[in-house]
């Protein structure tokens, strides 16, 4: 009897054990299918510059001085194409980038994805294109990368617009779902077979939240949730966060040592970055730096409001003519 029951339990765990693996061959089917579906639905649409042996995607047009403009966290460059890029391309020379990791951009997978490196590639970039002096527009998380950049480069911009910026994070960001992917062997197969369908079914909060008031433009949500929620760009993401908070906190006490002209922008509705704490303190803190509340605005201001974001670069460039 006892023989007997075994042989059940053994049976019973073995048909388990081969159902999830099938489940999990099957999903991972299906998510191939799916990127394959994105990246030929939503395939580059800029050109690509290599450093460090890394290639960024990038898009530039129009003439003039530089404008170059990086994007937040569940982002890529369409952040920008989708809102102020081809006003700026009007005026200036507009080059927006996916930041390393995001998009079709790679990413030092040797290395932290940290904001120091991030703004080394960029300035790398930068310099491969014969860009001097621009000056730098950040959204969220990419406005902390702006920070770092002038601190690291200081002679070397023009100033920033920096968007709803992430300046301060006393407490470690909200991962969810992207701290699977940094478990070690479980977690690229949770990327390349889960992820992505969990993904898209709670990404449309995320982005709804990100543009309240207002309501979130359903190709723009479509493209980003697309591009996001590949395993490439998802693991990034997971990369990204996990030395997020360090690398903020190693350059929040420095802001006073910004000299360029920044325009912190902000919309008074803003549901992901805290305005009241942590935008007003950061520029308060910049000797150059002023705060342009937009009443009733939301998160992508830039979006919502582009005409402010413009008369801020505007007014940082014939300052500096002067």
């Amino acid at each position: 009897m006892l023989e007997a029951h075994l042989r059940r339990k053994y049976v019973a765990g073995l048909a388990l054990l081969i159902t999830m693996v099938t489940i999990l061959v099957g999903m991972r089917i299906v998510t191939e299918i799916e990127l394959c579906r994105i990246q030929s639905r939503y395939p580059p649409i800029g050109q690509f510059v290599s450093v460090d042996g890394l290639r960024l995607h990038y898009r530039r047009e129009g003439g003039g001085r530089p404008v170059v403009m990086l994007h937040g966290r569940d982002g890529a460059l369409q952040e920008f194409t989708f809102s102020i890029f081809g006003q700026v391309a009007e005026n200036y020379v507009a080059i927006v980038f996916d930041r390393p990791g995001y998009g079709y951009s790679d990413w030092p997978q040797d290395e932290p994805l940290s904001l120091q490196i991030q703004a080394r590639l960029i300035h790398r970039a930068l310099h491969e294109l014969k860009i001097e002096e621009p000056l730098l527009v950040g959204h969220s998380y990419g406005g902390a990368l702006i920070l770092q950049y002038l601190l690291d480069y200081p002679d070397e911009a023009t100033g920033a617009v920096l968007l709803g910026p992430v300046a301060y994070m006393p407490e470690p960001p909200d991962g969810s779902l992207f701290t699977f992917p940094n478990i070690p062997v479980i977690g690229p197969l949770l990327a390349h077979t889960v992820l992505l369908p969990i993904g898209q079914r709670v990404a449309d909060g995320i982005y709804q939240r990100a543009f309240w008031p207002d309501p979130a433009p359903g190709d723009y949500v479509d493209t980003m949730k697309a591009l996001y929620l590949r395993p490439a760009n998802f693991t990034a993401t997971a990369g990204e966060l996990a030395v997020m908070q360090e690398s903020v906190q190693a350059i929040s006490p420095q802001y006073d040592e910004i000299q360029v002209p920044v325009a912190v922008i902000a919309g008074t509705f803003d549901q992901m970055v805290d305005v009241d704490e942590h935008v007003q303190s950061l520029a308060g803190s910049l000797p150059n730096g002023w705060l342009i509340s937009v009443e009733g605005a939301g998160h992508k201001v830039h979006h919502t409001h582009p005409e402010i974001v413009m008369d801020a670069i505007d007014q940082i460039m014939r300052a500096s003519e002067q």
